[in-house]
C-alpha cells in the first residue's frame, strides 16, 4: 500500500514540476469557460487480497460545463480491469463529479464524485464463460494537473481512488494512475 501512495505522490510531482518549468506559460493559462471534455488511459491497482496480479489497464472519460473559473461540473465514467488466471474482473464508477481548481486560473485540481459502481466477473469454465455482475454505490476522489499544450488543449496526469460498495460482491477500492488529454 505504501508503494501506491509513493507512486501517486511521484505522479503528481512530475506533473507539478512540468508546470513550474513552464511558469511563463502558466501566466497565459486561459480561464475555464463553457463545455469541457477530458479522457485518458493508465494503470489501476486494487486492494483485493487475492492471488495473482492486482494491476491492470484503466481509463476515464469525463465531460461537463463550467459554472465558474474555479469549478467544473460534469459526469465521469472511470474503470479498471484485470485478469487472474481464467477470471477477468472489471470495476468501474459512473459519477456526477466536481473538479475544483484552488487557484484561478489554475492547473492543479482536486475532484470528487458520487454515483454508481459496477463490477463484472467473467470466468472461463470448460468451453463456456460464466459471468456475474453487481451494481452498487460508488465514490470517486482524486486530483490532477493540467499542462497546457495548445490554445485550449491540456495534457492531464491524474490520480484517482474509486470506493465501491456492493450488495453481493465484496466492497473494493481501486487506485488509478492515468494520463489524459482534454480541452476546456
Amino acid at each position: 500500500m505504501n508503494r501506491i501512495f509513493a507512486l501517486a505522490a511521484m505522479f503528481l510531482l512530475v506533473g507539478s514540476s512540468t508546470g513550474l518549468a513552464q511558469h511563463t506559460q502558466h501566466a497565459r493559462t486561459a480561464p475555464h469557460s463553457g463545455f469541457w471534455l477530458n479522457g485518458g488511459l493508465g494503470v489501476g491497482v486494487t486492494d483485493e487480497d487475492v492471488a495473482g496480479d492486482n494491476t491492470g489497464p484503466a481509463f476515464y472519460i469525463r465531460m461537463g460545463g463550467t459554472p465558474s473559473d474555479k469549478v467544473l461540473l460534469g459526469g465521469e465514467v472511470i474503470g479498471f480491469s484485470r485478469s487472474v488466471g481464467d477470471t477477468d474482473v472489471s470495476l468501474g464508477n459512473a459519477t456526477f463529479s466536481v473538479l475544483y481548481y484552488p487557484n484561478s486560473p489554475g492547473r492543479f485540481f482536486v475532484k470528487g464524485g458520487v454515483g454508481w459502481a459496477s463490477a463484472i466477473v467473467s470466468t472461463e469454465i470448460g468451453s463456456g464463460t460464466f459471468t456475474s455482475d453487481d451494481q452498487g454505490f460508488g465514490l470517486t476522489f482524486g486530483g490532477g494537473y493540467d499542462v497546457r499544450i495548445g490554445h485550449n488543449l491540456y495534457l492531464t496526469p491524474n490520480v484517482d481512488v474509486l470506493v465501491q460498495s456492493f450488495e453481493e460482491f465484496a466492497d473494493s477500492n481501486v487506485f488509478l494512475f492515468t494520463l489524459g488529454i482534454g480541452f476546456h
